[in-house]
């Protein structure tokens, strides 16, 4: 009956959801004219052609509100569908914006870039809301699932002290940030990083949720050391917003969430931004507007603009270095930061589909958009489990997905080793 309510309450509200899109497309114009007067250092810039470019970019847009109105359900139960609707909003909507204002890499063809991303988009869409498409499951019982995870746990922490010691920095982590996290970098080795990441972002939360889910408020307190352990050693402050922000992620998608409510918190979140702007308050206009929307989508481009012209890295940064060559001798994400920033110092990270680029060209980004659909249609196939710990437990990695490359999200930042737990998750917990 109130998945009846829903679906009535959607087909009168598409016309509404088309203008929130439009609202949102005008808002983020608005938002990149204004973000040339006062973050010029963001190389946000506006060239002619503007009318050729919107032109060509405008199927794209029918295609986004399109898909997002009429192929998304009206109600989103599940994870595969939310990460595709925000992925419409947060990534090609923003894409289509920028590029039609700066015009950047146009003469290298970056429209067929962005028709590409679009579609791959459109096809994940389709994917995980009109194909049943699933594979096939394993059953362990519960006593086998938690002595993987507790004996997980207990290597990981053990393998942080005995490489790091005993973390002894926890209340300076706090008053020092980055002297901490400095530190931390210089002593830490890859694998340290990777249980401090995996334990933090995803086995953590995780374990938060359950108690939560079992209504066992005592033991809260449990994951909470945890994480402040982690803390102590590194310093990411994201693992407790990440630690906070998991369970209710997994409680929104339990009773899942309108589909019209998402584009209209992120049409308030655009609004909000332009108004923080007409009342000079800067740092909020530069987090909604600039540093959420337009900046991820520039940096995107400008992998493009240079990775057209110059060798692809062909995953030379990676575990795969001894196989190619890193010919610029630098982490790329420092190296485009130095090239179009002027700023050695500063990490340019870039979208998974910047990354691709990066790496294979326009094949890469075909190549990794395939192995995105199927990490989707994993978490599909485990979405019909309990979708509170389901989705707690995949959160940091799907979060990271936005902002990182699949390969470093999938190992660096736990989203495999939340798909396994997702995966070997019991029904019955």
């Amino acid at each position: 009956m109130i998945d009846e309510i829903y679906d009535r309450q959607g087909k009168g509200g598409k016309i509404l959801s088309a203008v929130l899109y439009l609202l949102i497309i005008a808002g983020l114009i608005l938002g990149y004219i204004c973000s040339i007067k006062y973050y010029k250092s963001f190389n946000f810039v506006i060239n002619s052609g503007i009318l050729k470019r919107a032109l060509i970019m405008l199927p794209l847009v029918i295609a986004v509100v399109y898909t997002a109105v009429f192929l998304l359900p009206n109600r989103i139960k599940g994870l595969t569908s939310l990460y595709w609707l925000l992925f419409l909003l947060l990534s090609i909507t923003p894409l289509l914006v920028v590029y039609t204002m700066s015009g950047l890499g146009e003469s290298k063809n970056s429209e067929v870039f962005i028709y590409t991303i679009t579609a791959v988009a459109v096809i994940g869409v389709i994917i995980v809301s009109k194909m049943d498409l699933e594979i096939p499951q394993i059953s362990i019982s519960p006593r086998t699932f938690w002595i993987c995870v507790v004996g997980f746990m207990i290597i990981g922490y053990s393998y942080l002290i005995y490489k790091l010691g005993f973390p002894t920095k926890i209340l300076e982590a706090f008053q020092n940030v980055y002297a901490v996290r400095l530190d931390y970098r210089e002593q830490a080795g890859r694998f340290v990083d990777y249980f401090v990441q995996w334990l933090g972002n995803i086995v953590n939360p995780f374990i938060l949720a359950y108690f939560i889910y079992k209504k066992k408020y005592k033991f809260v307190i449990i994951p909470i050391v945890l994480q402040l352990v982690l803390y102590g050693y590194a310093a990411y402050k994201s693992q407790f917003a990440v630690l906070l922000m998991a369970p209710f992620f997994g409680m929104v998608l339990k009773y899942g969430i309108k589909r019209s409510f998402v584009e209209k918190m992120t049409a308030l979140a655009v609004v909000l931004g332009l108004a923080a702007l007409y009342l000079k308050r800067l740092s909020i206009y530069l987090l909604v507007i600039i540093r959420i929307f337009l900046w991820p989508s520039l940096i995107a481009l400008e992998y493009y603009d240079f990775f057209w012209m110059y060798p692809k890295m062909l995953l030379s940064q990676s575990i795969f270095g001894n196989f190619f060559k890193n010919i610029y001798n630098m982490d790329p994400n420092f190296y485009m930061a130095t090239v179009y920033y002027g700023r050695p110092d500063m990490r340019l990270n870039v979208t998974w589909y910047g990354d691709a680029y990066m790496n294979f060209g326009i094949a890469g980004v075909i190549l990794f958009s395939i192995l995105l659909y199927f990490i989707m249609i994993i978490i599909k196939s485990v979405e019909n489990k309990n979708i509170f710990l389901v989705g707690t437990v995949l959160f940091g990695g799907i979060m990271a997905l936005f902002n990182g490359p699949i390969l470093t999200t999938l190992l660096t930042n736990g989203l495999g080793l939340g798909l396994v737990l997702a995966y070997l998750l019991p029904k019955e917990l």
